[in-house]
């Protein structure tokens, strides 16, 4: 029997149902946005496509060919001391101000991981323009402008379920990696006053699914830094609620078993235990093995049997991957959890995942059918999440020297059952194919016209165009009842 989980009413968020006042302040976000916008940084896009479609290309190359890739653009539409970040692209249901915001929370985890990676002392990150970038400077400037209430580039101050929550977590998450380059060097005040933005964040209410990672996530970084207690316990066993075994957890009580598990929930889980080790070790680490352990199955060469929502953090699939190999995980050996990680990078940066110095708002090149209404032009950056870890643990666990191992689908067929999500996976050796079928319908209530992915309206094109607020139909297509997913996505095209 699947687990009941109980479920907490949800809140009536203003950005869902935005009133006349709301709008305004809409429209006027998109104005300023307008204002700022420059135009699209393409001088590398062939570049790191050709990159990607080289098998002879070593990882690490290509990894850090991508930090260039990511940090070079990001100087070009950065705006206000590197607060505030606007990307081209669809916008969300966020003001434009904020989806700017998550042009800077969503891109410096990159920098500082790979600040984080280099040995001794730091040289200056080299973009492909030959130029050199001064990834310290960068952060260092980020975070002071955005947490000094006189600067223009100030994050504000936030409120419950404020998305500006979500963006903190990859922000205090920069601020923890590059400890010894930034947090280190600042005086007193400079450091009260990161603080002090960072300490509205534990005490704000938010959705109760893996958003509770992400305070969780702040609170963990402020007692490293500080010393202070800032830690709800019960946050933290609200999302252990949420798991339903053989690695899974539920996002939220009425929720997906999706993606989030990769990118959302194991993602956050591994940098809590690389913050504070001692804290709920045994479960982590056995709840990310038990996971992949029959995750890995997913992986092709070409392509993965992709389902939930935010299919545009689509590059990240390998988190857990790379995850379980620096916790030392039984469940999967180094040589193919970097050849996962590789293939999966190179099937989509090849096929156009990459456009105007950023992961498109979509699968392969943009595809608004697939953007979701809470996705902005730079949400996609969350596909960076498995590159920010291999850059994290490369050097210590050998990623970069392993030799590659063969996937399980590239070793002969396989077919077993995931119980607690009530899936049952397939794989094919003669065509390279692996299959996630759910054994249980999401919704009774479908029809050929209902499951189909549908397209944006011109008079919703028109209104998202003046207003600056997305409205794009739904089209996640767990929840239009489409049960059986592909690697070779067809869903998709």
């Amino acid at each position: 029997m699947p687990k009941t989980i109980a479920a907490t009413p949800r809140p009536t968020i203003p950005y869902e149902h935005p009133d006349a006042a709301m709008y305004f302040k809409l429209f006027k976000e998109n104005i300023v946005r307008l204002c700022h916008r420059k135009s699209a940084y393409q001088q590398h896009d062939e570049t790191i496509r050709k990159l990607f479609s080289n098998d002879g290309a070593s990882l690490k190359a290509q990894c850090e060919a991508l930090v260039a890739y990511t940090a070079e653009a990001f100087e070009h539409y950065a705006v206000w001391d590197y607060t505030h970040a606007y990307y081209p692209g669809r916008p969300s249901q966020q003001t434009a101000r904020t989806d700017a915001i998550e042009g800077v929370s969503r891109v410096l985890p990159t920098l500082a991981t790979w600040l984080h990676s280099q040995e001794g002392e730091c040289t200056p990150l080299q973009g492909l323009n030959g130029k050199s970038i001064d990834v310290v400077n960068i952060v260092r400037t980020a975070l002071l402008a955005g947490t000094d209430p006189s600067h223009k580039g100030y994050w504000g101050t936030l409120h419950d379920y404020d998305q500006r929550i979500c963006e903190s977590a990859d922000l205090a998450l920069t601020l923890w990696l590059t400890k010894a380059h930034i947090w280190q060097q600042l005086d007193t005040q400079q450091q009260q006053q990161i603080a002090a933005w960072f300490e509205q964040i534990p005490p704000l209410k938010t959705l109760d699914n893996n958003w509770q990672l992400f305070t969780l996530t702040v609170s963990f970084v402020l007692k490293d830094l500080t010393g202070k207690e800032w830690v709800d316990h019960s946050k933290y066993q609200r999302i252990k609620e949420f798991y339903v075994g053989d690695g899974w957890f539920r996002d939220g009580a009425n929720g997906n078993y999706d993606y989030y598990n990769v990118w959302g929930f194991f993602y956050s889980l591994y940098w809590i235990d690389q913050i504070d080790p001692d804290y709920d070790a045994t479960f982590i680490h056995q709840a990310m093995s038990d996971f992949v352990a029959g995750y890995r199955y997913f992986f092709t060469p070409q392509g993965l049997p992709l389902f939930g929502r935010s299919a545009c953090y689509r590059l990240s699939a390998a988190v857990p991957l790379l995850a379980a190999v620096d916790q030392q995980s039984s469940a999967i050996e180094i040589g193919e959890a970097k050849r996962a990680f590789r293939t999966n990078l190179q099937y989509f940066i090849a096929n156009g995942a990459l456009k105007s110095g950023a992961p498109t708002q979509g699968v392969f090149d943009d595809d608004s059918r697939l953007v979701d209404n809470y996705s902005g032009p730079a949400s996609s950056f969350w596909s960076l999440r498995a590159l920010n870890i291999a850059l994290y643990v490369g050097g210590r666990t050998g990623l970069w020297q392993a030799q590659e191992l063969p996937l399980e689908i590239e070793k002969g067929d396989f077919d077993f059952q995931i119980p607690a999500i009530d899936a049952h996976v397939i794989g094919t050796f003669k065509t390279k194919e692996v299959t996630v079928l759910f054994l249980s319908d999401y919704t009774q209530e479908q029809t050929p016209l209902s499951r189909r992915l549908l397209r944006q309206n011109l008079v919703d094109k028109a209104l998202e165009v003046v207003s600056g607020r997305a409205l794009r139909p739904k089209n996640n297509l767990l929840r239009k009842g489409i049960t059986c997913y592909t690697s070779k996505m067809s869903h998709f095209f």
